[in-house]
């Protein structure tokens, strides 16, 4: 078995000089997808004797064939943290079970891939507990016996005037069907990839098991198999562990999903962007339950950028969150994962959002609204309000940009109660309806 590789550490947006190292040719093709533009997952610089990393808004894990980079979630409370953040947003209720001892020694130990492929790995198990799914699978094959039903242009066409192969299609009781495959590809990518040797055990064992009963390739399109899976009371024991499954997988990137063979190198990485929208979209649901409010997500608007020569919309705007009350005043929420209780809002999500206050404005006199959230990482937990005021110094539009403690935030979302900090949200949106 190798020796560990050396491992270090950063937080989210931090960066990190490691002096003495270099990127080997086999590392710049990974190093390359992991950076450039404004949708770089990180930045790497190599410098004349040593790397420079800055991290993004992308936590996980960076393993290069000479050393491993782990991106730590800290403003979601480290691995444990985003474990709990990653259950409360997506369902998952394998996240929520002892996340005590156990799990947090593993999280301690390892990073954060290996933490969801253990999760994963006892949800797997869980399946086999209860029994994998069979079902019918259409299969055509020439037999020496009739089974099914017989293909009467293909006997003719292929075996005219034979009678000891017959072309048949019939139906045969198998377990190799999308649900067990899903799984079984999941169990590979992390065969090849996890670090923690009892963890590895564990996922060699099911890989075993599982690809001795059904496929392990990956269909050619993920996301549209994932888009038309349908659960019902025969495969429902298998939502959690799909859950999990797509979390591990769609971290790891459709082509290093698709790539064969073992490879060192590899990149583990989540969107904290993503996953603080769908946290923030449950926050809100939460603190408003008890309210008459309506809350929609991503509702997608192609009315209010207008092309009048071309008499068409333009383009269309996309808050993450509208809010609207029962006279019909709506109020635009948009989640932002920066560090904006240590600096200022930045003039693009200035604009963005006063842009919103104006496209969902009503015809009342009250001065259109709208509401910007972002996590606290403890500097500070004051709200910052700004206006726009016309010449005459009145009021246009107002912006309420709103700092979100997430562990707080968590543990009231679990204890089911209206905090402080639910309470708070719910002030503010009620104050801007």
């Amino acid at each position: 078995m190798s020796s560990p590789l050396p491992t270090h550490t950063l937080a989210e947006w931090q960066a990190l000089i490691l002096p003495g190292l270099s990127l080997t040719a086999a590392d710049r093709p990974l190093a390359a997808s992991l950076v450039g533009g404004d949708a770089g997952r990180l930045e790497i610089d190599e410098l004349r004797e040593g790397l420079r990393i800055r991290a993004r808004s992308w936590v996980g894990v960076i393993r290069f064939q000479n050393f491993e980079i782990r991106i730590i979630p800290k403003l979601a409370g480290g691995q444990a943290g985003l474990a709990q953040m990653l259950a409360l947003t997506s369902g998952l209720s394998a996240l929520r079970r002892n996340r005590g001892q156990r799990y947090l020694a593993v999280a301690d130990s390892a990073h954060l891939f290996d933490l969801l492929a253990l999760l994963f790995a006892e949800a797997c198990e869980r399946i086999i507990q209860g029994g994998l799914l069979h079902d019918y699978v259409e299969r055509e094959a020439d037999l020496p016996v009739l089974r099914g039903r017989l293909l009467v242009d293909q006997q003719i066409r292929q075996h005219y005037g034979r009678v000891d192969r017959l072309a048949c299609r019939y139906d045969d009781h198998l377990t190799d069907i999308v649900e067990n495959q899903i799984l079984a590809a999941a169990l590979t990518v992390c065969r090849l990839r996890v670090n923690q040797p009892t963890v590895r055990l564990h996922i060699h064992r099911l890989h075993t098991l599982f690809t001795a009963v059904c496929t392990a390739h990956a269909p050619a399109d993920w996301k549209s198999v994932r888009a038309t899976m349908q659960y019902h009371r025969l495969n429902e024991h298998y939502r959690e562990a799909h859950e999990l499954a797509w979390l591990l997988l769609e971290g790891m990137g459709v082509e290093d999903l698709l790539a064969s063979g073992r490879t060192r190198s590899f990149a583990f990485l989540l969107d904290m962007n993503q996953l603080f929208e769908r946290f923030i979209v449950r926050f809100v649901e939460h603190a408003l339950a008890q309210e008459v409010y309506r809350v929609q997500t991503q509702k997608r608007d192609r009315s209010v950028i207008w092309d009048l020569l071309r008499q068409r919309p333009y383009t269309h705007i996309t808050p993450d969150i509208l809010v609207q009350a029962g006279n019909g005043r709506r109020l635009a929420v948009d989640a932002k994962y920066k560090l904006y209780d240590e600096r200022q809002l930045s003039a693009a999500d200035i604009y963005q959002s006063f842009l919103y206050a104006y496209a969902h404005s009503d015809a009342s006199d009250q001065p259109p609204a709208a509401l910007l959230l972002y996590p606290a990482s403890g500097v500070a937990e004051k709200p910052t309000f700004l206006q726009i005021r016309g010449i005459d110094r009145g009021v246009k539009a107002n912006l309420a940009a709103q700092p979100i403690p997430i562990l707080k935030a968590m543990a009231e979302m679990e204890n089911q109660i209206i905090g402080p900090v639910s309470a708070a949200l719910k002030e503010i949106i009620k104050s801007a309806m």
